[in-house]
């Protein structure tokens, strides 16, 4: 330059924080649009950006949705990494990471059930839930053959509902508040506990004897 200095540099883009940014816009235009409805250029007129940028992040638009799967899943996995602290509490902590960026959670939740396209995101989450619902259902030493088997089954029984409910509480469908929710599912999961122990015959006989 004339003057000697140095021409300034143009700020660096971060690319991590833009990927976050077009995975959010794709999330809502998917919400709006349908999954199968949404294309590319929807995502990137939504986001006022040219859609080649898209792709330079992102090389097919199955890799974007995918990112916003990733965006669900890894935010239920941190949910559910925290210390189990009374029936209720994992889920209320992954309602509150969706409270804070619902679109991804509702694209991901009303896809997954069975005959879905993405039907493998019911049984990716589905098996975290298992996991972590699976300490309640160990079975007790004495009780009948194949425990261990029914005891899997047990710990994902509850997955149905729980997918259902937290598309109602996002779309703020049921009149309550997410107190009253919390307090509503930790009352079912705590008479699921009992009944599915005894329904999958986790414990002992009574009276000792094994059936």
């Amino acid at each position: 330059m004339a003057d000697g200095s140095s021409p300034q540099r143009k700020p660096r883009v971060d690319a991590a924080a833009r990927r976050a940014e077009y995975v959010d816009v794709a999330a809502r235009v998917m919400l709006e649009k349908g999954l199968h409805g949404a294309t590319m250029r929807d995502f990137a007129e939504a986001a006022g950006a040219a859609k080649i940028l898209f792709y330079r992040l992102f090389p097919s638009r199955d890799a974007l949705v995918d990112a916003v799967y990733d965006r669900v899943e890894t935010a239920v996995l941190a949910a559910y990494a925290e210390p189990w602290t009374g029936y209720g509490s994992m889920v209320r902590r992954v309602l509150e990471t969706a409270r804070h960026d619902p679109a991804p959670f509702l694209v991901v939740f009303r896809n997954c059930g069975g005959g879905a396209d993405r039907s493998d995101w019911g049984d990716r989450l589905r098996a975290i839930f298992n996991q972590r619902s699976r300490p309640l259902f160990e079975p007790k030493p004495g009780a009948p053959p194949g425990a261990e088997a029914r005891a899997d089954l047990a710990g994902g029984s509850l997955f149905g509902l729980f997918v259902d409910s937290m598309i109602v509480w996002l779309e703020e469908r049921d009149g309550l508040d997410d107190a009253a929710r919390i307090q509503w599912w930790g009352h079912i999961v705590r008479a699921w506990h009992l009944a599915s122990r005894e329904a999958f015959r986790l414990d002992p006989p009574k009276g000792g004897a094994e059936e």
